[in-house]
């Protein structure tokens, strides 16, 4: 019940990271979508090495808006028909490849034939661009840590791959490769149409359903994804805590036979205090299908991704050095921190203060998830455990030696339940506080100064913890007769750097009444006596 009580306050007290309630925060919003399909035909026959048709969509956006606000985008779809010589020949060049941490790759080659580009990544497939021999490309793709770079070539009826492994923060690589292709010998291209697709960029509710959709040929699907996973993924180069959300399925082949995969793949990434800082959302549709109309055999290779990354405005993103796991009603989530205290999470953040825990970093954490609140201590080591929240027992006031001057002091008696605890007190006016102490195999020992703060005037202690502790004030009382006790002080607390310990000394801890007890005493007497005297007068009147 005292935990019960106590829990509200703590909330209102420590109330002192702000959390954004904005229902459209700014986002800024990249775009991508490609779509290619590579056509090769036969006759009552093997399928043709000498003409193909390919097809290219593309669609690219990038602004600043509003939270789920619907935005138009202009696609262009040109045909390209191409025409190969009968025999193959070698080809040798190089492919550069440079990746950034904003998400943008550049990729350069001196090779023919070049049709796509796509990159997989954690088991993702992307494609990141489509047309025909370009030789410098400037576009964006999703990749978390690391990724498989796969060049495309047209090769007649088939297709010739070239992969290359390439890390997501700001690093290049430099290969040359050789292939075996059909040279082309002639290429009509012509711009088949444009028009406008309508597309949203809305941020993903954290632990909760996700509704997916994808408009592909003119015909949109949507999906409810319920499951997600509680985990960690690169955004701008740096990793974070992240919610993924992934679906996968097999796209319905009209005639024919083929296989054609869908994938959806969402990741949400959390900044400080668990603000949402952005997303990035993949729906892609890869694969092969045959068809014969008529006399006419159709092979079609597909491969289409719609690619959106968006950034919160105004979010901090944590570089984090520590983090662990911590179950909130059996809810997964994550904790992170960097070296400064800093904290990122999956849950809302709620407090957060560095502390030192065996001359070693930690930091006091409240979280939030599903409006269920808990208090952590997560170290350095990547090990997080509970801290319980607790309701002092009794505060008196009280004089006490130290270093052979005498102070005033409160002493507080707390109840120790777990390993961890944490607790508030209001402090007094007399003088600022020069120390906090506990008692310990009956001795004093100094709280380190990062384990207690100072907010709205309340005092907040987080201790491994003891049952009695000191809260020193620089006054030194006017009056003082009571028992003294010698005690060896010790100090356990590290200033500034992570171990330095105050001398060893003898003090004297006498405790005396407060001089508001001793008032309220004498007050409560004089009341007694004039209420005496005020019955007896009117029992001698009456007779």
């Amino acid at each position: 019940m005292k935990w019960l009580i106590l829990l509200p306050l703590l909330l209102t007290v420590f109330a002192t990271i702000p959390i954004s309630a904005s229902s459209s925060p700014t986002i800024h919003v990249y775009y991508q979508r490609y779509d290619s399909v590579y056509r090769a035909s036969s006759i009552n026959g093997p399928l043709s090495a000498n003409t193909v048709t390919y097809t290219v969509t593309s669609a690219i956006y990038n602004a600043t808006l509003s939270d789920s606000k619907a935005f138009k985008v202009t696609y262009n779809r040109s045909v390209y028909t191409l025409l190969f010589a009968p025999s193959p020949k070698e080809f040798e060049g190089y492919v550069n490849i440079s990746a950034y941490p904003n998400s943008n790759i550049v990729i350069k080659t001196n090779l023919p034939n070049l049709i796509r580009i796509m990159i997989n990544s954690v088991n993702e497939t992307e494609l990141i661009w489509a047309g025909f021999n370009a030789t410098v490309i400037n576009t964006y793709a999703y990749i978390n840590e690391t990724g498989k770079v796969i060049l495309q070539f047209a090769n007649g009826s088939t297709i010739a791959n070239a992969t290359l492994t390439i890390n997501s923060e700001n690093s290049s690589i430099s290969n040359k490769i050789s292939l075996y292709l059909l040279p082309v010998t002639s290429i009509e291209a012509k711009v088949s149409d444009s028009g406008e697709l309508t597309a949203t960029a809305q941020i993903p509710r954290r632990y909760s359903p996700l509704l997916v959709s994808i408009n592909y040929n003119g015909t949109e699907s949507n999906s409810t994804i319920n499951g997600y996973k509680v985990t960690t993924a690169y955004f701008n180069g740096t990793l974070n805590p992240a919610l993924v959300w992934k679906g996968e399925g097999l796209v319905p082949v009209m005639s024919g036979k083929g296989n054609i995969r869908a994938d959806f793949e969402t990741i949400e990434f959390y900044g400080a205090n668990g603000t949402i800082l952005g997303y990035v959302h993949i729906s892609s549709i890869i694969g092969n299908s045959e068809m014969m109309l008529a006399k006419v055999g159709l092979n079609y290779n597909i491969a289409f991704t719609e690619l959106k990354i968006v950034t919160v405005s105004g979010v901090k993103q944590i570089h984090v050095n520590f983090m662990g796991y911590v179950y909130i009603n059996g809810v997964p989530t994550i904790v992170a921190s960097n070296d400064e205290g800093n904290i990122t999470s999956t849950a809302v953040v709620n407090i957060s203060h560095l502390v030192i825990v065996h001359d070693h970093k930690g930091v006091l954490v409240e979280i939030t998830l599903n409006s269920t609140s808990k208090f952590i201590l997560l170290t350095e080591d990547n090990t997080t455990y509970n801290v319980t929240a607790t309701h002092p027992l009794m505060v008196n006031i009280t004089n006490i030696h130290i270093n052979g001057n005498v102070h005033l002091a409160q002493v507080v008696v707390v109840n120790v339940t777990s390993q961890y605890i944490f607790f508030n007190i209001t402090t007094l006016n007399n003088g600022s506080i020069i120390g906090v102490y506990k008692i310990e195999n009956g001795t004093l020992v100094k709280l380190n100064s990062s384990n207690y703060f100072i907010v709205n005037g309340r005092l907040e202690i987080f201790d491994d913890p003891s049952s009695t502790y000191y809260i020193v004030y620089s006054a030194q009382p006017s009056t003082s007769t009571s028992i003294s006790t010698s005690t060896t002080l010790t100090s356990s607390s590290t200033l500034s750097s992570l171990s330095s310990s105050s001398p060893s000394a003898t003090s004297n801890i006498i405790t005396s009444s407060s001089p508001n007890n001793m008032t309220y005493t004498i007050i409560g007497i004089i009341a007694l006596i004039i209420a005496i005297i005020v019955i007896a007068v009117v029992l001698i009147r009456r007779r």
